[in-house]
């Protein structure tokens, strides 16, 4: 049936169809009131996939993981193996989860595994909580756990792979191990072993023992061969350190004494192929500091050796000085001091005297590689009474490692990152001009103006984040996403360092990490440890008319206006007075294990932390293991209700909101009941048993050679025999 409707806007003359007013019984048109319009798909959701990976570019894996949270029509970009494909080799590909899906092809997974591990750190949300077992003493390198167990006359040193979920652990007989490596020792009763390194399968270890004078080795092995890969009689231990990857292995000691009386530190390098030791040592003789992790640092990445420290002079400057990170690398297969590689001023600039004194106690330093770009970095806290700032405050410090400089700004110039200085960092630049351009935007620095401009002459936000002025007159520029804000002097009195045991800063999340001692005014206990973290992100950026012509604003504190304020949080949170959790108890008994209360040595990486707690009658400590990692599993671990980090009051936080975020929180998945599918965005997920089977052994142990005992072996790992203190919080 056609009808004669008004021309409107369709072509004149020509007839349209429309639905009448009233109802004609046997017609099939209905009335204008019951008429239902396809729904149409809104906002973002239309967008084809070519416009989502363009926008995907400018976004960091944490907000596109909430991005595909939003809606289950954006499940792609979590769950498409080309897509996260893409994401993993832009974001992530220095990952060990970039690493394990080139191996197996599962992209969407290692994506998935990363944003979790992020925000479960970033908001003191851990996946995994445990004991481990007990120990005289420890080290945690890289995911391996390695603890000596001293129950005489037997010694033993077990080695757990913590970050592999390993089941079974490795197992060395001390005493027969140092019996093979240095048979003068056989007689002596008394000495002492400790690990000093584990990387790559291999395990230096310091035995020193008097008979009737004092020998100090170094004892190089490996135990899954039963190999003694070297050993050497040491000059001195002083400060005695060891890095290796798979070929090369360096040893130093802060033991030469120079001409002007100040000691200075030593390498000895060896190779492992060939098992052969360099003939020349390498003297650092310019290298200043002998704190290892406060004011100096040594790693081996890929095939370089790194040296790093934070302070430039062997004597005290009371006035007028700036500091300079010396930082400097030679190649692993000569260790030649022509051939040594320094980082030079211009990129290796810190701070000037007039920001104000500094605290060491709380200061740490790292090097550190991007998990994006490979690059390395430098990760520094300080705490510092800041010039024109009433109370102290603690803050992190990121700069960029730069050998080539003329790499480094063609490398800035063809990025979409914001503007920057010449070394893309501190802008710490000594000549009288240097300046560098992102798309149409420049940044200037002279001696005689410390403001930034973009080409159309107005002041621009982007580059600018901490501004210094040193004596010498020379603008000093920090990017804001370099410097972190954390703790001011209005947390001082609520956690000293006596209470604070671990301090760490991981760049990948932004997030600062503290395990404190925070009592309970409700608890009889002395003694309660908690994580604390506290991380930042960067405000919403609206697009305006005044960035389409190339300009912007300046404000006073640009990181400010950057940045949201930092979101503090705490894990376990805090019981209910009301209605007390029993399994929160439990948490805090793991934590604060009854009986252990004496000194904490805590260590941390990116995904996990590890202490070791108090001391029994037979001089045993407690370990404690906390993962953030989702994939972590301990066999024999207990399934229970998920824990999430409790936020800090304060920051405009609304604890009434909380019930909200926690629906939403990691993956928005809460457990409902046990044994129960969930549905996550048209996906269905079956929740974990609630007990893990035990994981076969990972180990397999060569024979020693003939005639000789064998010293290691491969059993289950002790935390299985620690039933119930092993919990999974998966969601």
């Amino acid at each position: 049936m056609c009808r004669q409707g008004s021309p409107g806007p369709s072509t004149p003359g020509r007839a349209t169809l429309s639905p009448p007013d009233v109802a004609i019984p046997g017609s099939m048109w209905a009335p204008r009131n019951q008429l239902f319009t396809p729904r149409r798909t809104p906002g973002l959701q239309r967008l084809p996939y070519e416009i989502m990976a363009y926008i995907v570019k400018y976004l960091d894996i944490d907000e596109i993981f909430d991005l595909s949270l939003c809606c289950h029509h954006f499940q792609y970009l979590v769950r498409e193996e080309s897509f996260c494909k893409a994401i993993i080799t832009a974001k992530a590909s220095y990952t060990e989860e970039a690493r394990e899906a080139e191996r197996s092809g599962k992209f969407s997974r290692a994506l998935r595994r990363v944003a979790k591990r992020h925000q479960a750190l970033s908001q003191a949300s851990p996946f995994l909580l445990g004991i481990v077992g007990l120990a005289d003493s420890y080290t945690y390198i890289h995911g391996i756990l390695c603890y000596i167990v001293e129950s005489r006359p037997r010694r033993w040193l077990r080695i757990l792979d913590l970050h592999a979920s390993a089941g079974c652990e490795l197992v060395i007989d001390i005493p027969t191990l140092i019996r093979e490596a240095v048979p003068s020792s056989a007689k002596s009763r008394k000495y002492k072993f400790r690990v000093l390194y584990h990387a790559n399968g291999i395990t230096s270890c310091l035995f020193s023992f008097a008979l009737p004078d004092t020998e100090n080795w170094l004892l190089i092995f490996r135990a899954d061969e039963q190999r003694i890969v070297a050993k050497v009689q040491l000059e001195s231990t002083a400060k005695i350190f060891v890095r290796n990857n798979k070929d090369y292995l360096y040893f130093g000691t802060h033991s030469e004494e120079g001409a002007d009386g100040f000691r200075k530190w030593v390498l000895t390098g060896f190779r492992i192929n060939d098992s052969s030791w360099f003939p020349q040592k390498m003297h650092l003789t310019n290298l200043v500091g002998y704190d290892i992790g406060s004011t100096v640092c040594f790693e081996i990445v890929d095939d370089y050796f790194y040296g790093l420290s934070n302070q430039t002079d062997f004597e005290i400057r009371e006035t007028n000085w700036t500091s300079y990170y010396h930082c400097f690398r030679f190649p692993l297969d000569d260790p030649d001091i022509k051939k040594t590689q320094v980082m030079d001023k211009t990129n290796g600039w810190r701070r000037q005297h007039a920001e104000g004194p500094i605290d060491d106690r709380w200061g740490f330093l790292k090097l550190e590689r991007d998990q994006a770009s490979g690059r390395l970095l430098i990760i520094e806290s300080r705490k510092e009474w800041l010039t024109g700032h009433s109370g102290s405050r603690r803050t992190y410090y990121t700069t960029k490692v730069v050998f080539d400089p003329e790499l480094e700004v063609s490398e800035e110039v063809d990025s979409n990152t914001e503007p920057s200085t010449a070394d893309g960092n501190t802008g710490a630049s000594t000549s009288t001009s240097t300046s560098t351009s992102t798309s149409n935007r420049a940044t200037t620095i002279t001696p005689t103006t410390t403001t930034t401009t973009n080409t159309t002459g107005r002041l621009s936000i982007n580059p600018i984040g901490h501004l210094d002025k040193p004596a010498t007159g020379v603008g000093r520029l920090r990017a804001a996403k370099n410097v972190h804000k954390g703790d001011d002097s209005s947390m001082a009195s609520l956690f000293t360092r006596s209470q604070t045991h671990l301090r760490a800063y991981e760049p990948c999340c932004s997030t600062f990490m503290d395990l404190v001692d925070d009592p309970s005014i409700m608890s009889s206990s002395s003694r309660r440890l908690r994580l604390r973290t506290g991380y930042r992100r960067r405000k919403p950026f609206w697009y305006t008319e005044d960035d389409a012509e190339g300009s912007s604003y300046y404000e006073p504190n640009p990181e400010e206006e950057l940045y949201q304020p930092n979101k503090i949080y705490f894990w376990p949170p805090e019981q209910n007075p009301s209605s007390r959790s029993p399994f929160l108890d439990k948490l805090y008994e793991i934590l604060n294990p009854p009986g252990y209360l004496g000194s904490v040595d805590a260590s941390s990486d990116e995904r996990s932390v590890v202490y070791a707690t108090g001391e029994d009658a037979n001089g045993l400590k407690v370990l404690v293991y906390i993962s953030f990692d989702p994939a972590a599993r301990l066999a024999g671990m207990l399934r229970e209700e998920c824990i999430l980090g409790e936020r800090a009051a304060g920051d405009g936080y609304n604890p009434e909101a909380r019930t909200c975020e926690l629906t939403q929180h990691i993956g928005g998945y809460m457990p409902e009941g046990k044994g129960k599918e969930k549905v996550i965005g048209g996906h269905f997920r079956q929740a974990l048993p609630l007990c893990l089977p035990d994981t076969p052994s990972m180990h397999t142990i060569m024979p020693p050679p003939d005639g000789n005992m064998p010293w290691a072996w491969s059993e289950k790992a002790m935390y299985q025999d620690l039933t119930g203190k092993n919990f999974t919080f998966a969601r």
